[in-house]
Protein backbone atom coordinates (compact mmCIF):
# COMPACT_ATOMS: atom_id res chain seq x y z
CA UNK A 1 0.00 0.00 0.00
CA UNK A 2 1.49 3.64 -0.51
CA UNK A 3 0.86 4.95 2.57
CA UNK A 4 1.78 1.95 4.81
CA UNK A 5 4.83 3.59 6.32
CA UNK A 6 2.66 6.28 7.72
CA UNK A 7 0.74 3.60 9.11
CA UNK A 8 4.12 1.14 10.13
CA UNK A 9 4.06 2.71 13.79
CA UNK A 10 0.41 2.53 14.90
CA UNK A 11 0.19 -1.07 13.13
CA UNK A 12 3.29 -2.62 15.36
CA UNK A 13 1.41 -1.31 18.34
CA UNK A 14 -1.95 -2.44 18.25
CA UNK A 15 -0.59 -6.18 16.82
CA UNK A 16 2.30 -6.03 20.23
CA UNK A 17 -0.88 -5.49 22.07
CA UNK A 18 -3.05 -8.10 20.88
CA UNK A 19 0.01 -10.20 20.70
CA UNK A 20 0.47 -10.18 24.76
CA UNK A 21 -3.32 -9.73 24.97
CA UNK A 22 -3.73 -13.28 23.44
CA UNK A 23 -1.00 -15.04 25.28
CA UNK A 24 -2.86 -13.88 28.69
CA UNK A 25 -5.68 -15.37 26.80
CA UNK A 26 -4.05 -19.11 26.28
CA UNK A 27 -5.99 -21.91 28.05
CA UNK A 28 -4.49 -25.17 30.22
CA UNK A 29 -4.41 -27.12 27.48
CA UNK A 30 -2.71 -24.38 25.20
CA UNK A 31 -5.67 -23.61 22.92
CA UNK A 32 -7.30 -20.05 22.43
CA UNK A 33 -10.87 -19.32 23.72
CA UNK A 34 -12.28 -17.23 20.62
CA UNK A 35 -13.44 -14.00 23.28
CA UNK A 36 -10.86 -13.09 25.56
CA UNK A 37 -11.85 -14.78 29.19
CA UNK A 38 -13.97 -17.81 27.77
CA UNK A 39 -13.44 -20.82 29.08
CA UNK A 40 -13.56 -23.34 26.24
CA UNK A 41 -10.86 -23.30 23.82
CA UNK A 42 -11.57 -22.90 20.02
CA UNK A 43 -9.46 -25.29 17.46
CA UNK A 44 -9.79 -22.85 14.53
CA UNK A 45 -9.08 -19.65 16.59
CA UNK A 46 -5.70 -21.66 18.04
CA UNK A 47 -4.62 -22.43 14.45
CA UNK A 48 -5.14 -19.21 12.74
CA UNK A 49 -3.41 -17.52 15.45
CA UNK A 50 -0.37 -19.97 15.80
CA UNK A 51 -0.50 -19.18 11.75
CA UNK A 52 0.00 -15.60 12.59
CA UNK A 53 2.35 -15.60 15.19
CA UNK A 54 4.55 -17.52 12.91
CA UNK A 55 3.75 -14.87 10.12
CA UNK A 56 4.14 -11.74 12.45
CA UNK A 57 7.82 -13.21 13.88
CA UNK A 58 8.85 -13.51 10.31
CA UNK A 59 8.04 -9.79 10.05
CA UNK A 60 10.26 -9.39 13.48
CA UNK A 61 7.65 -8.75 15.78
CA UNK A 62 8.02 -9.69 19.59
CA UNK A 63 6.27 -13.00 20.43
CA UNK A 64 5.94 -13.61 24.15
CA UNK A 65 8.25 -16.31 25.47
CA UNK A 66 6.42 -19.61 25.02
CA UNK A 67 3.52 -19.01 23.13
CA UNK A 68 4.47 -20.38 20.08
CA UNK A 69 5.42 -23.69 22.07
CA UNK A 70 1.92 -23.73 23.72
CA UNK A 71 -0.48 -23.29 20.78
CA UNK A 72 1.71 -25.89 18.79
CA UNK A 73 1.30 -28.55 21.21
CA UNK A 74 -2.34 -27.66 21.67
CA UNK A 75 -2.29 -28.11 17.87
CA UNK A 76 -0.41 -31.09 17.48
CA UNK A 77 -3.00 -33.03 19.43
CA UNK A 78 -5.40 -31.32 17.38
CA UNK A 79 -3.84 -33.07 14.42
CA UNK A 80 -3.65 -36.18 16.43
CA UNK A 81 -6.95 -36.49 17.39
CA UNK A 82 -6.03 -35.94 20.54
CA UNK A 83 -8.04 -32.82 21.36
CA UNK A 84 -12.02 -32.76 20.34
CA UNK A 85 -11.90 -31.14 16.78
CA UNK A 86 -13.88 -31.23 13.61
CA UNK A 87 -12.27 -32.34 10.55
CA UNK A 88 -11.88 -29.11 8.92
CA UNK A 89 -10.42 -28.25 12.22
CA UNK A 90 -7.89 -31.05 12.18
CA UNK A 91 -7.12 -30.32 8.50
CA UNK A 92 -6.39 -26.19 9.48
CA UNK A 93 -3.87 -27.06 12.26
CA UNK A 94 -2.45 -29.12 9.69
CA UNK A 95 -1.79 -26.43 7.84
CA UNK A 96 -0.70 -24.16 10.20
CA UNK A 97 1.78 -26.49 11.85
CA UNK A 98 3.29 -26.97 7.78
CA UNK A 99 4.45 -22.78 8.98
CA UNK A 100 6.68 -23.67 11.34
CA UNK A 101 10.30 -25.58 11.21
CA UNK A 102 9.50 -28.05 13.63
CA UNK A 103 6.78 -29.34 11.38
CA UNK A 104 7.89 -33.29 12.38
CA UNK A 105 5.80 -36.02 12.95
CA UNK A 106 3.19 -35.01 10.64
CA UNK A 107 2.99 -37.13 7.98
CA UNK A 108 1.27 -40.03 9.79
CA UNK A 109 -1.71 -37.67 10.42
CA UNK A 110 -1.37 -36.08 7.20
CA UNK A 111 -1.93 -39.53 5.74
CA UNK A 112 -5.03 -40.33 7.93
CA UNK A 113 -6.59 -37.22 6.86
CA UNK A 114 -6.26 -37.51 3.08
CA UNK A 115 -7.65 -41.10 3.25
CA UNK A 116 -10.82 -39.29 5.16
CA UNK A 117 -11.12 -36.36 2.71
CA UNK A 118 -14.63 -37.21 1.77
CA UNK A 119 -15.78 -36.64 4.93
CA UNK A 120 -14.53 -32.91 4.18
CA UNK A 121 -15.47 -30.39 1.23
CA UNK A 122 -13.37 -28.34 -0.93
CA UNK A 123 -12.25 -25.74 1.80
CA UNK A 124 -10.86 -28.61 3.59
CA UNK A 125 -9.11 -30.60 0.41
CA UNK A 126 -7.49 -27.29 -0.38
CA UNK A 127 -5.75 -27.15 2.82
CA UNK A 128 -4.56 -30.17 3.27
CA UNK A 129 -3.10 -29.88 -0.52
CA UNK A 130 -1.68 -26.68 0.86
CA UNK A 131 0.11 -28.36 3.60
CA UNK A 132 0.98 -31.52 1.65
CA UNK A 133 2.89 -28.78 -0.03
CA UNK A 134 4.26 -26.86 2.48
CA UNK A 135 5.84 -30.04 4.14
CA UNK A 136 7.14 -31.41 0.63
CA UNK A 137 5.48 -34.65 0.88
CA UNK A 138 2.61 -37.10 -1.27
CA UNK A 139 2.93 -35.20 -4.67
CA UNK A 140 0.37 -37.53 -6.20
CA UNK A 141 -1.85 -36.92 -3.67
CA UNK A 142 -1.41 -32.93 -3.95
CA UNK A 143 -2.13 -33.26 -7.40
CA UNK A 144 -5.68 -35.55 -7.03
CA UNK A 145 -6.85 -33.55 -4.15
CA UNK A 146 -6.69 -30.07 -6.49
CA UNK A 147 -8.59 -32.14 -9.52
CA UNK A 148 -11.00 -32.56 -6.72
CA UNK A 149 -11.78 -29.32 -6.29
CA UNK A 150 -11.29 -27.58 -9.63
CA UNK A 151 -15.02 -27.45 -10.26
CA UNK A 152 -16.66 -24.09 -10.11
CA UNK A 153 -17.26 -23.13 -6.34
CA UNK A 154 -20.91 -23.98 -5.31
CA UNK A 155 -22.69 -20.95 -3.57
CA UNK A 156 -22.91 -21.86 0.35
CA UNK A 157 -23.79 -19.80 3.09
CA UNK A 158 -22.08 -18.65 5.95
CA UNK A 159 -21.35 -21.99 8.59
CA UNK A 160 -20.55 -20.20 12.06
CA UNK A 161 -18.76 -23.40 13.04
CA UNK A 162 -15.62 -23.42 9.95
CA UNK A 163 -16.02 -19.36 9.15
CA UNK A 164 -17.06 -20.63 5.37
CA UNK A 165 -18.44 -18.75 2.95
CA UNK A 166 -18.62 -19.06 -1.17
CA UNK A 167 -16.52 -15.90 -1.08
CA UNK A 168 -13.56 -17.38 1.00
CA UNK A 169 -14.12 -20.87 -0.45
CA UNK A 170 -13.19 -18.85 -3.90
CA UNK A 171 -10.00 -17.19 -2.40
CA UNK A 172 -9.27 -20.46 -0.63
CA UNK A 173 -9.25 -23.02 -3.97
CA UNK A 174 -7.44 -20.38 -5.76
CA UNK A 175 -4.71 -19.90 -3.31
CA UNK A 176 -3.99 -23.95 -3.22
CA UNK A 177 -4.12 -23.84 -7.32
CA UNK A 178 -1.68 -20.72 -7.50
CA UNK A 179 0.98 -22.21 -5.24
CA UNK A 180 1.34 -25.23 -6.14
CA UNK A 181 0.46 -24.77 -10.04
CA UNK A 182 -0.42 -28.17 -11.56
CA UNK A 183 -1.03 -28.86 -15.14
CA UNK A 184 -4.36 -29.27 -14.57
CA UNK A 185 -4.81 -25.36 -13.95
CA UNK A 186 -4.16 -24.58 -17.90
CA UNK A 187 -3.78 -20.84 -18.97
CA UNK A 188 -7.00 -20.23 -19.71
CA UNK A 189 -8.74 -21.49 -16.52
CA UNK A 190 -5.98 -19.18 -14.97
CA UNK A 191 -6.99 -16.26 -16.53
CA UNK A 192 -11.21 -17.15 -16.13
CA UNK A 193 -10.06 -17.38 -12.01
CA UNK A 194 -8.00 -14.35 -12.05
CA UNK A 195 -11.13 -12.39 -13.82
CA UNK A 196 -13.41 -13.82 -11.28
CA UNK A 197 -11.20 -12.50 -8.39
CA UNK A 198 -10.71 -8.96 -9.84
CA UNK A 199 -14.07 -8.86 -10.10
CA UNK A 200 -14.65 -9.94 -6.60
CA UNK A 201 -12.43 -7.22 -5.18
CA UNK A 202 -13.11 -4.61 -7.60
CA UNK A 203 -17.18 -4.71 -6.04
CA UNK A 204 -18.74 -2.66 -3.83
CA UNK A 205 -19.67 -5.25 -0.86
CA UNK A 206 -17.86 -5.49 1.73
CA UNK A 207 -15.59 -8.78 2.69
CA UNK A 208 -15.39 -10.04 5.91
CA UNK A 209 -11.63 -10.66 7.25
CA UNK A 210 -11.98 -14.12 6.65
CA UNK A 211 -12.63 -13.37 3.31
CA UNK A 212 -10.32 -10.73 2.49
CA UNK A 213 -7.31 -12.49 4.19
CA UNK A 214 -8.00 -15.64 1.36
CA UNK A 215 -8.59 -13.39 -1.37
CA UNK A 216 -5.24 -11.37 -0.20
CA UNK A 217 -3.14 -15.06 -0.52
CA UNK A 218 -4.70 -15.85 -3.81
CA UNK A 219 -3.90 -12.52 -5.37
CA UNK A 220 -0.32 -12.26 -3.74
CA UNK A 221 0.18 -16.07 -4.84
CA UNK A 222 -1.09 -15.33 -8.44
CA UNK A 223 1.32 -12.07 -8.99
CA UNK A 224 4.13 -14.07 -7.57
CA UNK A 225 5.33 -15.17 -10.32
CA UNK A 226 4.94 -11.69 -12.19
CA UNK A 227 7.60 -8.98 -12.47
CA UNK A 228 5.79 -5.72 -13.86
CA UNK A 229 7.96 -2.39 -14.09
CA UNK A 230 7.32 0.13 -10.87
CA UNK A 231 4.88 2.92 -11.99
CA UNK A 232 6.68 5.74 -14.57
CA UNK A 233 4.54 8.58 -12.88
CA UNK A 234 6.82 11.77 -11.78
CA UNK A 235 3.75 13.46 -10.35
CA UNK A 236 5.09 15.18 -7.03
CA UNK A 237 1.68 14.69 -4.94
CA UNK A 238 2.09 11.07 -5.42
CA UNK A 239 2.79 8.36 -3.14
CA UNK A 240 4.40 5.51 -3.85
CA UNK A 241 4.47 2.03 -2.20
CA UNK A 242 7.70 0.41 -1.05
CA UNK A 243 7.80 -1.41 -4.26
CA UNK A 244 6.78 0.36 -7.07
CA UNK A 245 3.97 -1.07 -7.72
CA UNK A 246 0.90 1.38 -6.54
CA UNK A 247 0.53 5.31 -6.10
CA UNK A 248 -1.93 7.22 -4.32
CA UNK A 249 -3.19 11.01 -3.91
CA UNK A 250 -4.91 11.30 -0.47
CA UNK A 251 -6.95 13.85 1.07
CA UNK A 252 -7.97 15.24 -2.37
CA UNK A 253 -11.36 17.58 -2.50
CA UNK A 254 -13.96 16.54 -5.36
CA UNK A 255 -14.76 17.77 -8.00
CA UNK A 256 -11.79 19.81 -7.86
CA UNK A 257 -9.36 17.74 -8.01
CA UNK A 258 -7.12 16.64 -11.14
CA UNK A 259 -4.38 14.31 -12.28
CA UNK A 260 -1.01 16.30 -13.42
CA UNK A 261 -0.10 13.51 -15.37
CA UNK A 262 -1.92 11.08 -17.76
CA UNK A 263 -1.72 7.82 -16.42
CA UNK A 264 -1.51 5.87 -20.09
CA UNK A 265 -0.17 2.74 -19.14
CA UNK A 266 -1.25 -0.66 -19.84
CA UNK A 267 -3.37 -2.85 -17.14
CA UNK A 268 -3.47 -0.31 -14.47
CA UNK A 269 -6.36 -0.86 -12.01
CA UNK A 270 -7.75 2.46 -10.25
CA UNK A 271 -9.40 2.72 -6.45
CA UNK A 272 -11.34 5.86 -5.46
CA UNK A 273 -12.46 6.12 -1.89
CA UNK A 274 -14.67 8.79 -1.07
CA UNK A 275 -16.40 10.12 1.69
CA UNK A 276 -19.92 11.33 1.54
CA UNK A 277 -20.79 14.60 3.81
CA UNK A 278 -24.55 15.50 3.94
CA UNK A 279 -25.80 18.74 4.58
CA UNK A 280 -27.89 17.88 7.85
CA UNK A 281 -26.14 16.11 10.93
CA UNK A 282 -28.97 13.95 11.40
CA UNK A 283 -29.50 10.45 9.82
CA UNK A 284 -32.74 7.98 9.35
CA UNK A 285 -32.94 5.01 10.26
CA UNK A 286 -31.15 2.35 8.17
CA UNK A 287 -32.73 -1.45 7.49
CA UNK A 288 -30.37 -3.99 5.60
CA UNK A 289 -31.90 -7.36 7.16
CA UNK A 290 -31.50 -5.98 10.44
CA UNK A 291 -33.24 -3.16 12.20
CA UNK A 292 -31.43 -1.24 15.21
CA UNK A 293 -33.50 0.91 17.23
CA UNK A 294 -31.96 2.71 20.47
CA UNK A 295 -34.03 3.93 23.77
CA UNK A 296 -32.76 6.25 26.25
CA UNK A 297 -34.20 6.34 29.43
CA UNK A 298 -32.78 8.46 32.38
CA UNK A 299 -32.97 6.23 35.55
CA UNK A 300 -32.40 9.32 37.85
CA UNK A 301 -34.90 11.65 36.77
CA UNK A 302 -37.27 9.85 33.89
CA UNK A 303 -38.52 13.67 32.78
CA UNK A 304 -35.03 14.71 32.29
CA UNK A 305 -35.35 12.92 28.17
CA UNK A 306 -31.62 14.76 27.16
CA UNK A 307 -33.20 16.85 24.44
CA UNK A 308 -33.06 20.80 24.67
CA UNK A 309 -36.26 21.31 26.21
CA UNK A 310 -35.33 18.71 28.79
CA UNK A 311 -31.85 18.23 29.16
CA UNK A 312 -29.61 15.27 31.60
CA UNK A 313 -28.14 16.53 34.30
CA UNK A 314 -24.16 15.82 35.48
CA UNK A 315 -24.14 12.67 37.11
CA UNK A 316 -27.58 11.26 35.44
CA UNK A 317 -27.76 7.23 35.37
CA UNK A 318 -28.57 6.47 31.65
CA UNK A 319 -30.07 3.35 30.94
CA UNK A 320 -29.21 2.78 27.10
CA UNK A 321 -31.25 0.15 25.29
CA UNK A 322 -30.72 -1.12 21.59
CA UNK A 323 -33.91 -3.11 20.65
CA UNK A 324 -33.08 -5.32 17.17
CA UNK A 325 -35.02 -7.25 14.99
CA UNK A 326 -33.78 -9.98 12.66
CA UNK A 327 -35.56 -12.25 9.49
CA UNK A 328 -33.38 -14.86 9.86
CA UNK A 329 -30.66 -16.17 12.56
CA UNK A 330 -26.92 -14.12 12.32
CA UNK A 331 -23.90 -15.30 13.90
CA UNK A 332 -20.79 -13.44 14.99
CA UNK A 333 -22.41 -10.26 15.56
CA UNK A 334 -20.86 -6.81 16.42
CA UNK A 335 -22.77 -3.75 17.72
CA UNK A 336 -21.04 -0.42 17.95
CA UNK A 337 -22.22 3.04 19.37
CA UNK A 338 -20.02 6.09 19.46
CA UNK A 339 -21.41 7.96 22.54
CA UNK A 340 -22.08 11.52 22.63
CA UNK A 341 -18.71 13.20 24.16
CA UNK A 342 -21.36 14.27 26.97
CA UNK A 343 -21.51 10.80 28.38
CA UNK A 344 -19.68 7.59 28.71
CA UNK A 345 -20.34 4.13 29.74
CA UNK A 346 -20.09 3.46 33.03
CA UNK A 347 -21.27 -0.54 32.77
CA UNK A 348 -21.83 -2.59 29.78
CA UNK A 349 -23.30 -5.81 31.92
CA UNK A 350 -26.81 -5.70 31.88
CA UNK A 351 -26.84 -8.45 34.80
CA UNK A 352 -24.75 -6.18 36.80
CA UNK A 353 -26.75 -2.91 36.55
CA UNK A 354 -30.17 -5.08 37.46
CA UNK A 355 -28.35 -5.16 40.98
CA UNK A 356 -27.78 -1.64 41.75
CA UNK A 357 -30.82 0.13 39.63
CA UNK A 358 -34.88 -0.51 39.21
CA UNK A 359 -34.59 -1.39 35.75
CA UNK A 360 -38.21 -0.63 33.72
CA UNK A 361 -39.64 -3.47 32.44
CA UNK A 362 -40.18 -2.78 28.78
CA UNK A 363 -41.38 -4.79 26.53
CA UNK A 364 -42.36 -8.25 27.34
CA UNK A 365 -42.13 -9.10 23.91
CA UNK A 366 -38.52 -8.74 23.61
CA UNK A 367 -36.01 -11.45 24.50
CA UNK A 368 -33.11 -10.45 26.17
CA UNK A 369 -29.96 -10.89 24.20
CA UNK A 370 -27.00 -13.02 25.56
CA UNK A 371 -23.71 -11.01 25.33
CA UNK A 372 -20.69 -12.64 24.59
CA UNK A 373 -17.95 -9.88 24.70
CA UNK A 374 -17.99 -6.19 25.46
CA UNK A 375 -15.52 -3.74 24.78
CA UNK A 376 -15.27 0.16 26.13
CA UNK A 377 -13.22 2.37 24.15
CA UNK A 378 -12.30 5.86 24.34
CA UNK A 379 -15.53 7.42 22.87
CA UNK A 380 -17.72 4.45 21.70
CA UNK A 381 -19.04 0.98 23.18
CA UNK A 382 -18.99 -2.24 21.51
CA UNK A 383 -20.82 -5.44 21.98
CA UNK A 384 -20.51 -8.28 20.35
CA UNK A 385 -23.14 -11.73 20.21
CA UNK A 386 -22.15 -15.06 19.12
CA UNK A 387 -26.18 -15.46 18.38
CA UNK A 388 -28.78 -13.17 17.15
CA UNK A 389 -31.87 -15.43 16.58
CA UNK A 390 -34.35 -14.39 14.35
CA UNK A 391 -36.99 -12.13 16.08
CA UNK A 392 -36.88 -9.13 18.17
CA UNK A 393 -33.92 -9.15 21.52
CA UNK A 394 -32.77 -5.92 23.27
CA UNK A 395 -29.88 -5.38 25.57
CA UNK A 396 -28.67 -2.63 27.62
CA UNK A 397 -25.66 -0.80 29.05
CA UNK A 398 -25.51 2.03 32.18
CA UNK A 399 -23.91 5.52 31.07
CA UNK A 400 -23.99 8.61 33.06
CA UNK A 401 -23.27 11.93 32.21
CA UNK A 402 -19.66 13.62 32.62
CA UNK A 403 -19.62 16.89 30.69
CA UNK A 404 -22.44 19.89 29.87
CA UNK A 405 -23.39 20.99 26.31
CA UNK A 406 -25.51 19.73 23.29
CA UNK A 407 -23.51 16.71 21.47
CA UNK A 408 -24.36 14.90 18.08
CA UNK A 409 -25.24 11.57 19.03
CA UNK A 410 -24.11 9.38 15.71
CA UNK A 411 -26.26 6.52 14.59
CA UNK A 412 -25.69 3.17 16.14
CA UNK A 413 -24.62 0.22 14.00
CA UNK A 414 -25.55 -3.51 13.78
CA UNK A 415 -23.44 -5.84 11.56
CA UNK A 416 -22.41 -9.72 11.60
CA UNK A 417 -18.38 -9.81 11.23
CA UNK A 418 -18.64 -12.36 8.99
CA UNK A 419 -21.35 -11.53 6.35
CA UNK A 420 -21.58 -8.49 4.56
CA UNK A 421 -25.28 -9.02 3.65
CA UNK A 422 -27.09 -7.50 6.67
CA UNK A 423 -26.58 -4.72 8.93
CA UNK A 424 -28.66 -2.08 10.55
CA UNK A 425 -28.40 1.58 11.57
CA UNK A 426 -30.08 3.67 14.22
CA UNK A 427 -31.50 7.02 13.78
CA UNK A 428 -28.68 9.73 14.84
CA UNK A 429 -29.79 12.22 17.63
CA UNK A 430 -28.86 14.89 19.57
CA UNK A 431 -28.07 15.08 23.18
CA UNK A 432 -28.31 17.59 25.83
CA UNK A 433 -26.67 17.95 29.25
CA UNK A 434 -26.93 20.76 31.72
CA UNK A 435 -24.82 21.82 34.32
CA UNK A 436 -27.11 23.34 36.64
Amino acid sequence: MPDSEARDQEYRTVIGRSLQQVDESVLENGMLPYWPGDKVGNPFVTAQFFWAINEAADAGFFIPEGLADKLRGALLKIVQGQLSASRFERLFALFALSYTPNNQDLAAPAQDLYLQRNETGDEGRALLALALHRLGIMPAEQEQLLREISAPIKPRAFDPLTFTSTTRAEGMCTFAFATIAPKIWPPEKQKRVRDKLNALMSSSASLSTQENLWLLLAFKSILGTEKPSPLKISDGSALFSKNGRSAAWLNCLLPDFALTEQLDQQNLRYLMRAKYAADSPQSERVDRGIRLERVVRNLTDPKRTGNADAPFKLADQILITYRVNTQKTQSYVALEDLLPAGLETVNPALAMIAKFFDLPSGNSEDRALVLSHSELRDRSTLLYFNELFAGTGAYSILARATAAGTFRWPATQISPMYDSRFSGLSPSSVCVVSGE
